[in-house]
């Protein structure tokens, strides 16, 4: 359900992490840049957001990201596929 109380997903009435919930890119990482704007105020940003900006680790990673939409689809696809090859093991056999 939505912030609202009404039935759905997505901005109405809710909260998501960008204006764009539904396209792929770095426009999450762009939100730094856009904070003084209002629109930016009714999105999703937890402290745990906050923390990869501030985090002197992750940092760099954030604006890089933030200035590179290229940069961060070659280390997503990387990262995505790294983690594809892994699999996924599943304590539980689940029978439908």
């Amino acid at each position: 359900a939505k912030a609202n109380g009404q039935a759905g997903i997505g901005m109405a009435g809710g909260c998501s992490w960008t204006r764009q919930w539904l396209q792929f890119d770095n426009s999450y990482y762009l939100r730094v840049a856009e904070d003084n704007n209002s629109d930016v105020s009714q999105l999703l940003w937890l402290p745990t957001d906050q923390a990869l900006y501030d985090s002197p680790e992750f940092r760099p990673y954030f604006i890089r990201y933030m200035n590179s939409q290229e940069h961060f689809f070659t280390d997503y696809a990387a990262a995505h596929k790294k983690m594809s090859e892994l699999g996924a093991k599943f304590k539980y056999r689940i029978s439908l």
